[in-house]
C-alpha cells in the first residue's frame, strides 16, 4: 500500500490545529487540551453516547458514514443504528469519571479518523471506522485484525495521540513538572517508582493513560537512557562493594 503521509507530516498537521484552535478559544497557558470542545467546535463532528453490542467488545468508537449500521443496546433491545455521516458514536461506559483517559482517546481517536479522511482521502477508506482496544482473550477474525493493525489505523493513533499530546503541550507539562529535564529510563525498559510517579502526574496533568504518555515520550524522544547497573548499584544499592558497605 502506499503511504500518502508520514508520522512527521501526522505531527506537524495536527500541532497546528491544535493551536490553532487554542488560538480561536484565546487559551495560553492551558495544559489539556479539551479535546470534546475541539472535535465538535473545530472539526464540526458531533458526539453521541450509546452502548455497544458489537461482537467485539473492544470496540469502544466509530465514526459513521451515514450507511454503515452501528448495533447498540437501547433498554433490554438490540438494534442496528445508521447514525448521520461524520458522526463520533463513543461507548456511554467511558462516561464514567474513571474512563476519562479512555473516553478522551477514543474521541481523539475519531476525530482523526475524520481529519485523515480528508487530508489523505486516496489512502484513507471512505467506510465507518471503529475505534478498537485490544483484547488478548477475544477470537478475532482475520478482517478485524486487518482493520485494527492496518496503516490506516497506526496513522489514526499517532494522529490522536497528537491532538492530546501535542510537542509544544508535553514540553510544557515536562517543564512544569520536571524543569524541562527528560524522564530517566533504564536499559530494557525499567523505570525507578519516582519516574514513573513523574509519569503518571504528567499524565493526568495532560488527561491521558500512563500508557499513552509513556508512548509519546518515547514518540517525541523524551527519555534520557542510562545503563541499568546504574539503578542497580546507586538507585536499589546491590552489588558488589556499594551492597557490602551498605551493610
Amino acid at each position: 500500500m502506499k503511504r500518502f503521509t508520514t508520522n512527521d507530516e501526522i505531527e506537524n498537521l495536527c500541532e497546528a490545529m491544535i493551536k490553532d484552535f487554542f488560538k480561536s478559544k484565546h487559551y495560553t497557558n492551558v495544559m489539556c487540551v479539551d479535546i470534546e470542545a475541539f472535535v465538535q467546535e473545530y472539526l464540526g463532528v458531533p458526539i453521541v453516547y450509546e452502548t455497544f453490542a458489537e461482537p467485539d467488545p473492544g470496540r469502544v468508537g466509530f465514526l459513521s458514514d451515514g450507511k454503515r449500521p452501528l448495533l447498540v443496546r437501547r433498554g433490554n433491545k438490540v438494534e442496528q443504528v445508521v447514525f448521520p455521516a461524520r458522526t463520533a458514536v463513543i461507548e456511554k461506559y467511558l462516561l464514567n469519571q474513571k474512563e476519562s483517559a479512555r473516553r478522551r482517546f477514543s474521541i481523539a481517536h475519531e476525530g482523526a479518523h475524520d481529519v485523515l479522511g480528508r487530508h489523505i482521502p486516496l489512502q484513507t477508506s471512505p467506510a465507518a471506522a471503529f475505534h478498537s482496544e485490544f483484547d488478548p482473550e477475544m477470537r478475532y477474525t482475520q478482517d478485524m485484525l486487518k482493520e485494527m493493525l492496518s496503516i490506516n489505523e497506526c496513522f489514526t493513533n499517532r494522529a490522536a495521540a497528537c491532538f492530546l499530546m501535542p510537542a509544544f503541550l508535553v514540553a510544557r507539562v515536562l517543564k512544569r513538572h520536571n524543569n524541562s529535564r527528560k524522564v530517566i529510563l533504564y536499559d530494557d525498559g525499567i523505570l525507578s517508582q519516582d519516574q514513573k510517579l513523574l509519569i503518571q502526574k504528567m499524565a493526568d496533568t495532560l488527561g491521558v493513560s500512563f500508557t499513552a504518555f509513556h508512548t509519546r515520550l518515547s514518540e517525541l524522544d523524551l527519555f534520557e537512557r542510562r545503563p541499568v547497573e546504574e539503578y542497580l548499584h546507586e538507585g536499589l544499592r546491590y552489588g558488589g562493594e556499594l551492597h557490602a558497605g551498605s551493610n
